[in-house]
């Protein structure tokens, strides 16, 4: 499934209507990591393995909201929901470290 943009107006609304998200958050300032990383999350949303799994991603400088929820602008952040319910958040740079994420919500 493709990697769908997304903004603070319909984050919880696409949250609340799908059983499985990640949400890659990124901004302008993030760099290279965040550059290299585009691809990984792409590859990734393609993957058959993933197929019940809704790819977001969200441009934090345009979304004060999503703003707020990043700690380190230098690195691309990762947000797991379940359900409507955040299970998980953190910085992750690797497709290995991402196909942890995604075996964890599969698990759920």
């Amino acid at each position: 499934m493709p990697v769908t943009e997304t903004s603070d107006a319909y984050l919880f609304l696409q949250v609340a209507q799908n059983d499985r998200v990640i949400l890659k958050y990124h901004t302008d300032d993030c760099g290279e990591a965040c550059i290299n990383f585009i691809p990984v999350f792409e590859e990734l949303s393609n993957d058959v393995t993933y197929k019940d799994v809704i790819f977001l991603v969200i441009d934090a400088d345009d979304n004060p909201k999503a703003k707020e929820r990043i700690l380190d602008k230098r690195q691309p952040v990762i947000t797991l929901y379940f359900k409507g319910q955040l299970k998980d958040s953190r910085h992750v740079s690797s497709k290995e470290g991402v196909e942890v994420l995604l075996q964890e919500l599969l698990k759920v």
